[in-house]
């Protein structure tokens, strides 16, 4: 089971990742399945940029590619994407999430009554925290769905210099697991804080 907190945004769901390969043998991979079909997609060029091979390797990682994917979002955010910018090339994170109303200062509330986004009353969770945001039910009634999207470089990042050549699928899949473990790392660190001062018991004091 994944364990969320405040500056928690993704993690690696690797064990779950074992038990859903083929055969369960300890280098199986549900990620590694995915990741050879989707192998054409990296351009031989980007196969040695560990830039590129870490855009493509997180796309292959999550969802609308794999869902539930290998790097788990934490449900009540939107989408954790890495970009290029089109500027000047360097990597960024990108999170897409619903704003409520509670979680904006009390000035910049709407004016008026409207309907907000609502917790997934029917999905899991074993602390009912960080819950996935949805339309309201009621839809009778105007709502006001707010979002916001933050975009953060990524400059100091070390990344994982993939090897270009994969012999055996197994050594394309262990270059995947580091360049995203990278990631992982790094959108908590840099991503995290302003991300639970944005949302949840902090938002609103952004």
């Amino acid at each position: 089971m994944t364990d969320w907190s405040a500056t928690t945004l993704v993690q690696v769901a690797d064990d779950y990742d074992r038990e859903m390969g083929d055969n369960n043998a300890p280098l199986d991979s549900r990620f590694g399945r995915y990741l050879a079909q989707r192998l054409d997609d990296l351009w031989d060029e980007d196969r040695t940029d560990p830039k590129a091979f870490l855009v493509w390797a997180w796309n292959v990682a999550t969802p609308p590619i794999m869902s539930p994917g290998y790097v788990r979002i934490r449900p009540d955010l939107g989408t954790v994407r890495l970009i290029e910018s089109q500027y000047d090339g360097r990597l960024l994170v990108q999170i897409e999430t619903p704003i409520q109303h509670g979680q904006l200062a009390r000035d910049v509330r709407p004016p008026y009554d409207v309907r907000d986004w609502e917790a997934d009353r029917y999905a899991f969770s074993s602390d009912r925290s960080h819950l996935p945001l949805q339309p309201p039910e009621d839809e009778s009634k105007p709502a006001l769905l707010l979002a916001a999207t933050l975009r953060l470089p990524a400059d100091d990042w070390t990344l994982h210099k993939p090897a270009g050549t994969w012999p055996v699928e197994e050594l394309l899949i262990d270059d995947a697991k580091q360049a995203v473990a990278v990631a992982v790392a790094g959108i908590n660190r840099i991503a995290g804080h302003r991300v639970a001062k944005l949302v949840g018991d902090e938002g609103g004091h952004w």
